[in-house]
């Protein structure tokens, strides 16, 4: 009977995987057909008296994983080539230990009179420690899905599935002279629970911690966004406003010439240039979004007395979202400010390079940074809490959105990041 609830249980859990693996598109309906039709490849697997037992168990679960790709490619939103691997891979792990591990007696577990393990599907204990190895398998590829789940508390979770197991197994060789076969059970069952609590812990504790994150982040976009169309609107309506004003100032040159006032006229240009220092427009790259970012940041460098050098050429179009080059532009500008502000003002620069290369867009940040930086800034922490801090994480999330890389490097008296994004679809 084991077998059969283990095998229930590998279904839903199977369905929730493939829930989580990617973004499936909404539809009650959708949900409870795949199902009940993987469901019912199941049940005709155990009932069918054809063939032997582990070769109809193997050919259920390859084709309820055939089941789940086809729902993942033609429902799911995220690209089929980068997960198909995933969706297919918990399937044919419990294909191959059917077909390996399987009786050929034909005898099925569900009508058999015998009360002990030894009367199931498998050998003794055998399927208690792979109910541990394909949960353990559901949780660390979910948690590398999320990217939440790192190395050391992955090594935990293996111990602890690796111990339990291990434990199962011990159990069920357990001859029954030496262990009562209902108390010998119990533990087994036992381990099952331990094993099924572990997962929704660790699994919930994931779930949750992406979901806060997921809303933290939308909220810093949000804010961005805000943040940066504050600052371009205020640079360009310095410029709406100097157009406005054009015939004005040149009416009032002409008076000042008809008068032969020259002093009067080189004082009126002397202000009008400090006023155009406040719009001026640094880069002309050739991308609107790239533009109005770089100029907006600049402007206010000029303002903090810090020297700039800056050389930019981009396409007018380029596959990558206006908010996510606002969020890594803007927050490596942002930094390289907060950074020269922090140094005395004649040692004070900003280096922004940026091109597109062999389909390939390369942009680089040089500021000035402190002399001796201290262990949080040679490690990039910030002493920021709340969505400040997500600043640096959120540009590392976006890059690797598009297969890029970023590089950061902080050195006396100079801090650079380097971002590299293809420009073509992988």
């Amino acid at each position: 009977m084991e077998q059969v609830i283990f095998q229930v249980i590998w279904l839903c859990c199977y369905w929730y995987y493939a829930e989580q693996m990617g973004s499936m598109e909404k539809g009650f309906g959708r949900r409870v057909l795949g199902i009940c039709l993987t469901g019912a490849v199941l049940a005709v697997s155990f009932l069918l008296p054809l063939f032997e037992v582990r070769s109809r168990m193997a050919a259920a679960w390859m084709m309820i994983a055939g089941i789940l790709m086809l729902y993942d490619l033609f429902f799911d939103a995220e690209p089929f080539e980068k997960q198909w691997w995933q969706i297919l891979l918990p399937g044919l792990i419990i294909a191959a230990f059917m077909l390996v591990f399987g009786t050929q007696t034909g005898v099925f577990p569900l009508f058999s009179t015998g009360n002990s393990i030894s009367d199931s599907l498998l050998p003794d204990g055998t399927i208690f420690v792979f109910h541990g190895v394909i949960m353990l398998v559901f949780l660390l590829l979910l948690g590398k899905k999320r990217e939440s789940l790192k190395v050391w508390n992955g090594a935990l979770l293996v111990t602890a599935y690796g111990l339990l197991s291990a434990f199962s197994w011990l159990l069920g060789c357990t001859q029954q002279a030496v262990m009562a076969s209902f108390l010998r059970n119990l533990l087994l069952w036992g381990c099952v629970l331990v094993e099924a609590l572990l997962f929704l812990a660790v699994e919930g504790t994931l779930f949750f911690y992406k979901k806060g994150f997921d809303f933290r982040t939308e909220q810093f976009r949000t804010e961005l966004m805000e943040h940066q169309y504050d600052e371009i609107k205020s640079v360009y309506m310095d410029m709406r406003g100097w157009r406005h004003d054009y015939h004005n100032h040149m009416q009032v040159m002409k008076a000042q010439l008809a008068l032969g006032n020259i002093e009067g006229i080189q004082e009126y240009l002397d202000d009008l240039e400090k006023e155009l220092d406040r719009v001026d427009t640094f880069v002309r790259s050739g991308n609107l979004m790239v533009d109005a970012i770089l100029n907006s940041k600049l402007t206010l460098a000029r303002r903090q007395k810090i020297k700039i050098n800056c050389k930019t050429k981009v396409p007018e179009r380029i596959p990558v979202e206006d908010v996510d080059m606002c969020v890594i532009l803007g927050n490596l500008l942002d930094n390289a400010l907060e950074a020269c502000a922090l140094v005395e003002e004649e040692c004070r620069f900003l280096r922004v390079y940026m091109t597109v290369h062999k389909s390939q867009l390369y942009f680089s940040v040089q500021n000035a940074a402190k002399e001796e930086p201290d262990f949080e800034a040679r490690n990039y922490i910030t002493r920021k809490r709340g969505n400040h801090g997500l600043g640096m994480k959120r540009v590392q999330a976006t890059v690797d959105k598009y297969d890029g890389y970023l590089r950061l490097a902080n050195e006396a008296g100079i801090f650079a990041a380097e971002v590299t994004m293809p420009l073509l679809a992988s």
